[in-house]
């Protein structure tokens, strides 16, 4: 499971991931228990690059130690699925199901000698013993190569350790702690803190905008859901208004706006142009009715009508309809100069008949096409100088009473 870990969290010493991670002065990182050991039964210098070491240069890499515990790895073993945390990586792969079994410590289907190049596999303890009496020669040559890469890496090492050690001379500061070396070496100390603080508050910021980034996206969808039932609420109205003014138990409030430009339409062609409410009915289950106006054949008179129409309980009516017919103009300012015409229906009228189908059985227009009421109901004189108007608007009322 070595091969699992980073080689920013492997510990020089034990070759294992750090456990509590420990930062040196000059910049190794160990496993706690593992480099107090070795200051303890060696002498006081860093395992890498020799420097000199104390107990006191040590200090908690806990910006580490966090990105570690965040590390999951997936076991190697063909079949096992299983994700674990990085330090629990060993102890998974030593018990797991999947792993193989294991000749001298080696997976039965590894060569010992395959981490400096062999690569041939073995399936049993018979057929690794003849491999290696027949391989013998192969395998020492490949140690000779791997010593010489080895030595060559170390002589590398070994300059840019000399460099090191002019630089780092600093750290025998602890002889004299008010010396220049003091100084620099409490101030290198300060900005490796202050860089792990600011790595630590970066991954902080990270995660703040993550949370931030999850927060816009619940209000944009809040924000959405509260826009779709403000329109829902909204046709809720509108469909309340509706039923409310259908059922109206036959009163109906006519607020006819944009008056003018509707008179002069009505005036420029008065036969052509007529105006209806929709329909209403005179109870929760009665007939259904609604109201016109129009100009006159004069063309100085405003004429209002009622039509019977179509409605959903036309079947449990009798017929023809026999009620009352109030016919109003309200004056928006003073109530005894409101006009109110009020009539009986006939029953010989073919105007209160029942909307039904033509001889050809094709369905007639839901609304009768005769009307009930005044050619004319009043001047148009009268409604422009006697304060009908407000707003570009008049008030009709009209009540239909069944009898």
């Amino acid at each position: 499971m070595l091969s699992l870990i980073d080689p920013r969290f492997e510990c020089s010493i034990c070759l294992n991931c750090l456990k509590d991670p420990m930062l040196t002065r000059c910049g190794h990182r160990f496993c706690s228990e593992c480099i107090t050991t070795w200051l303890k039964r060696k002498s006081q210098i860093c395992p890498i690059d020799l420097l000199p070491l104390t107990i006191e240069g040590l200090f908690p890499d806990n910006y580490t130690k966090r990105e570690i515990d965040e590390q999951k790895v997936a076991c190697l073993n063909t079949g096992c699925d299983v994700t674990i945390p990085l330090l629990e990586a060993d102890q998974h792969y030593a018990s797991c199901g999947f792993n193989k079994n294991q000749i001298n410590g080696v997976a039965d289907n590894l060569c010992p000698f395959h981490l400096i190049g062999c690569k041939d596999t073995i399936k049993n303890k018979s057929e690794l013993s003849n491999h290696l009496v027949m391989s013998v020669h192969r395998h020492i040559t490949l140690l000779t190569k791997s010593h010489i890469d080895f030595m060559n890496k170390f002589q590398i090492r070994d300059g840019a350790r000399s460099k090191a050690l002019e630089a780092t001379q600093l750290w025998d500061a602890n002889k004299d702690p008010n010396s220049e070396k003091a100084l620099i070496c409490n101030l290198y100390e300060r900005i490796v803190v202050l860089e792990q603080s600011n790595i630590e508050k970066d991954k902080d910021i990270e995660r703040l905008s993550q949370k931030n980034t999850i927060k816009d996206k619940d209000i944009e969808r809040l924000s959405q859901m509260v826009n779709n039932l403000i329109v829902e609420f909204a046709q809720s109205q509108n469909a309340i208004s509706l039923i409310t003014s259908i059922t109206c138990n036959g009163v109906y409030i006519w607020r006819f706006e944009n008056f003018m430009e509707s008179l002069k339409s009505m005036r420029e062609k008065p036969l052509q142009t007529r105006y209806y409410t929709p329909g209403f009915y005179t109870s929760s289950a009665g007939y259904k009715v609604c109201g016109r106006i129009n100009m006159s054949s004069d063309n100085r008179n405003l004429s209002l009508f009622i039509h019977m129409m179509r409605g959903d309980y036309d079947d449990t009516l009798i017929w023809p309809f026999s009620g009352h017919i109030t016919l109003s103009l309200i004056h928006p300012t003073n109530p005894m100069q409101s006009i109110c015409l009020k009539m009986q229906s006939s029953a010989e009228s073919e105007a209160f008949r029942r909307c039904s189908f033509g001889n050809n059985g094709n369905e007639v227009p839901s609304l009768n096409p005769r009307a009930f009421g005044y050619t004319e109901f009043v001047s148009i004189d009268e409604v422009l100088q006697n304060g009908f108007i407000k707003n570009d608007s008049i008030v009709i009322k009209i009540i239909v009473e069944c009898i």
